[in-house]
C-alpha cells in the first residue's frame, strides 16, 4: 500500500487527538467518573475470577504454565478484537462512517483508509480492562519482567489484530460493490455508501392529529423501517424471541429447553433495549429540541415498545412452554415479562438521557449489562439487584434532559 503524504498523515493524527479529547470531554465529569467505576468493577471481576485458578496452575506446575495461561487469555482478547473490529469496520463501511461528504474532500485515498479503519479499532481499547484484571491476577505469581514482556506482547497483539481485523472487514465491504478499473478500493466503497446512492422518492407525508407520544413511535417505526441499520437492529430482538419460543422444541430434558429459552429471552431483551438506545439517539438534535415536547413525552414513546416487546415474549413463551406446570408457567413468565422491562427500560434511559450520543448511550448499556451479568457469577441474583440499580441510576438523569446540549 502507499504510503499518504505527510502533510495528510499529521492532519489526520490531529483530528484523531481532537476527537478523542472531544468525545472524552463531551462527557459530563459524572458520567465519566460512572465509565471508569464500570471499568474498574469489569476488571476486578476478572481479578476474581482468574486468581485463583491461576495461583493454582502456578503452585502445581510452575511460574511457566502460568504464563502460557497469561498468554492464551490475552491472544483469545486480541483474536475477539480482531472480530470486533473487523465486524464494525465491514458494517461502517457498508452503512456509510460517520463524519463528513469524505469524497467531496481533497484526500489521499489511503491516509482516508487509515482513518477509517481507526475510528472501527477504537471501541476494540475496551479489552484492555478485562486484560488489566488478568495482568492484576497474575501479579505475585510470576516475575515481574514476565509480566512487562506479556503486557508488551498483547498490547502489540491487540493493535495487530484489530487492524488486521479492519483488512479483512475492508475487502469484505469492497467484494460487495462492482470493480471498477482505476479507482482505489475505499473509493468504491463509499461511493456505494453514499446517502445518494441510497435515496428512494417517498410519498408526500399525511398530516394528522394525535397525542405527541404517539406520533413520536409513529415516527420510530417509520425510521425503523426505511433506514437499514436500524431495521437491522430491530430484527435482532426478533429472531433471539423466536429462537427463545424455538428452544422448546429441543431434545433433551425439560430443564435443558426451560434455561435456553430464559437465556434467549434475555437477549432478546438485550438487543430491544440496545435498539431502543440507538433510536432515541437518531433525533436530530436541534429538531426535537425545538418541539414542543419535555422528557416524559419523548421517554413514553420509547417505553410503549418496552411494554410490546415484554408481552410479546411472554406470548410466545405461554404458548411454546406447555409442557411446564401451571405455577412453573406462572415463574417464568414473571421473571421474562420483569427482565424484558427492567433492561428495555434502561436502554431507553440511556438513550434519552445521553441523547445525542447514541454511541455513548449503547456503550453505557452494554457495560451495566455486563456487570449485572458479572455480579449473577459471583453471587446468584445480585445481577438482578445490580440491574434494578443500574435502572435507577439512569432514571434521576432524566430530569436534566431539558438541559442537554448538542456539542
Amino acid at each position: 500500500m502507499p504510503t499518504p503524504t505527510r502533510p495528510e498523515t499529521d492532519a489526520f493524527r490531529d483530528l484523531e487527538r481532537a476527537l478523542t479529547r472531544r468525545r472524552l470531554m463531551g462527557l459530563d465529569p459524572r458520567l465519566r467518573g460512572e465509565v471508569a467505576l464500570l471499568a474498574l468493577l469489569i476488571a476486578a471481576f476478572v481479578f476474581w475470577q482468574v486468581r485463583v485458578p491461576l495461583d493454582g496452575l502456578v503452585r502445581a506446575r510452575g511460574p511457566l504454565s502460568g504464563a502460557k495461561a497469561v498468554a492464551v487469555l490475552w491472544a483469545a482478547l486480541a483474536v475477539l478484537g480482531a472480530v470486533l473490529a473487523g465486524t464494525r469496520h465491514a458494517r461502517r463501511l457498508r452503512d456509510r462512517p460517520a463524519g463528513p461528504e469524505w469524497l467531496a474532500l481533497p484526500l489521499d485515498p489511503f491516509a482516508l483508509e487509515r482513518h477509517l479503519a481507526w475510528e472501527s479499532r477504537n471501541p476494540v481499547m475496551w479489552l484492555t480492562v478485562p486484560a488489566l484484571g488478568v495482568l492484576a491476577a497474575a501479579v505475585g505469581l510470576l516475575p515481574a519482567w514476565w509480566l512487562a514482556l506479556l503486557a508488551a506482547g498483547f498490547a502489540w497483539m491487540l493493535l495487530e489484530s484489530s487492524g488486521l481485523g479492519c483488512t479483512i472487514g475492508s475487502h469484505v465491504a469492497q467484494r460487495a460493490v462492482a470493480p471498477r478499473p482505476g479507482l482505489p478500493p475505499i473509493v468504491r466503497v463509499l461511493a456505494v455508501a453514499a446517502p445518494r446512492a441510497a435515496q428512494r422518492r417517498l410519498p408526500a407525508p399525511t398530516w394528522r392529529r394525535s397525542p405527541a407520544w404517539v406520533a413520536l413511535a409513529g415516527k420510530d417505526l417509520l425510521i425503523t423501517l426505511r433506514h437499514g441499520p436500524t431495521r437491522r437492529a430491530a430484527l435482532l430482538p426478533i429472531a433471539l424471541g423466536v429462537a427463545s419460543w424455538l428452544a422448546w422444541r429441543l431434545p433433551g430434558e425439560s430443564a435443558f429447553r426451560h434455561a435456553v429459552a430464559f437465556a434467549f429471552a434475555l437477549l432478546a431483551a438485550a438487543a430491544l433495549a440496545e435498539w431502543l438506545a440507538v433510536l432515541a439517539g437518531s433525533d436530530p438534535f436541534a429538531a426535537l429540541r425545538v418541539l414542543p415536547v419535555g422528557v416524559a413525552t419523548v421517554w413514553g414513546a420509547r417505553f410503549v415498545w418496552v411494554v410490546a416487546g415484554a408481552l410479546a415474549l411472554d406470548a410466545g413463551q405461554a404458548a411454546a412452554a406447555g409442557e411446564l406446570a401451571p405455577h412453573a408457567q406462572r415463574v417464568l413468565l414473571v421473571w421474562i415479562a420483569g427482565a424484558a422491562l427492567a433492561i428495555g427500560t434502561l436502554g431507553v434511559n440511556y438513550g434519552v438521557t445521553l441523547f445525542p450520543r447514541p454511541d455513548v448511550a449503547r456503550r453505557m448499556l452494554g457495560l451495566s449489562l455486563a456487570l449485572a451479568v458479572a455480579a449473577s457469577v459471583m453471587l446468584p441474583l445480585s445481577g438482578w439487584i445490580v440491574l434494578l440499580a443500574a435502572v435507577i441510576h439512569s432514571a434521576l438523569r432524566l430530569p436534566r434532559w431539558s438541559r442537554l446540549e448538542e456539542g
